[in-house]
């Protein structure tokens, strides 16, 4: 494979600083993470000297998820925060594609990652402020719950109200089975009854979900939504242009991303003809493999994690996509970063992937 240069948007001269201070944390030989400070034997020369760029990631190589898993966390922690550790929020993948890997952020991190990226575009694209939210989606040690509530605080709202559900659990029933619609149902019940007793104005939660809400919902209670943020599983334009007829009255944003690296998002609310996701950078920073010979910009999607919690440089994600220049509406935010168009696992993928609701 041979990676698509990230050239087309520009990267900030001063963005450089950040690589070199994040680097120089992880490779210290005393203070450093014990998982970089392992690998740097392999690397076969000097991290520290010769990562001085963002452009100088590219040195580290490819990590496959599998050099992650069955790996603590407190491996990929810089030593020097190991007698601070109340500072931290420890969160676990999902586990579609294998065992869970393990993932940290320090409280401020975990805002940059999660929270300051919707709230900047939410405003821009007037998701509600003030609305009471309803969560439907996974808790601990999942870290998308903790965002749901830290979401809807920043936008000035109440607690979410939270209906559960274990997607290690629904990955485990067959597709398509009496056992998989029984759990689906079950979650869609308990949404329902909060809604119905609640004035609930906000939807977070998956595809699957909603595509469910929208056969039970009345007409009245689907013009009462007046935001609905969407992520958990892949999704196409199609699926979210069927939900902005559905929920007419509703401002819609879609996200992607994972429990290890944080969130990309919308920048803008209109009719799709793609779905494109940005990074409010500069600590994530997207890539793509594409394959020797392939026709067309699509590849396997590559990211770069650079925060003082954790570094992950080169990491190969399940899914493909086509790496796209910062739009407009994200210049608009300040985000430069490359964006990625309609992420989603490559069809030779989807049947080996343990995907349920989540």
């Amino acid at each position: 494979m041979s990676s698509v240069p990230t050239t087309e948007a520009p990267v900030h001269a001063t963005d450089d600083a950040l690589p070199r201070q994040i680097v120089d944390l992880h490779f210290h030989p005393r203070h450093g993470a014990r998982f970089w400070l392992r690998r740097q034997q392999r690397l076969g020369f000097d991290v520290r000297d010769r990562v001085r760029s963002m452009a100088d990631l590219r040195l580290f190589g490819m990590i496959e998820p599998e050099d992650l898993r069955g790996t603590s966390v407190w491996d990929f922690v810089p030593r020097a925060f190991h007698r601070q550790r109340d500072r931290f929020v420890l969160v676990e993948s999902g586990g579609s594609s294998g065992a869970p890997v393990p993932g940290a952020y320090l409280q401020s991190e975990f805002h940059d990652a999660f929270v300051t990226p919707f709230v900047e575009v939410a405003d821009l694209v007037g998701f509600p402020r003030g609305a009471q939210w309803l969560y439907i989606g996974p808790s601990g040690p999942h870290v998308i719950g903790r965002a749901a509530r830290e979401l809807a605080l920043a936008l000035d709202s109440p607690e979410p109200w939270q209906v559960d559900f274990d997607p290690r659990w629904a990955k485990k029933l067959a597709p398509g089975s009496l056992a998989a619609k029984r759990y689906l149902d079950h979650v869609v019940e308990q949404a329902i009854a909060v809604f119905r007793r609640e004035p609930c104005e906000v939807l977070f939660t998956t595809p699957r979900v909603v595509e469910r809400l929208i056969e039970v919902f009345t007409d009245t209670e689907r013009e009462r939504l007046r935001g609905l943020h969407l992520g958990g599983l892949a999704m196409t334009a199609d699926d979210v242009n069927r939900f902005r007829q559905a929920f007419p009255a509703a401002a819609h944003l879609a996200g992607y991303g994972n429990t290890i690296f944080g969130c990309a998002l919308e920048v803008a609310d209109q009719q799709r003809t793609t779905l494109d996701y940005f990074p409010r950078g500069p600590r994530l920073q997207f890539d793509v493999m594409i394959p020797d010979g392939a026709e067309g910009k699509r590849g396997q999607l590559v990211f770069h994690r650079l925060d003082e919690s954790m570094l992950l440089v080169g990491v190969l994600e399940r899914d493909w996509g086509e790496l796209i220049p910062a739009s407009p509406p994200a210049r608009e935010l300040g985000w430069c970063g490359n964006g990625i168009r309609d992420p989603a696992p490559p069809p030779t993928r989807t049947a080996q992937l343990k995907l349920g609701i989540y």
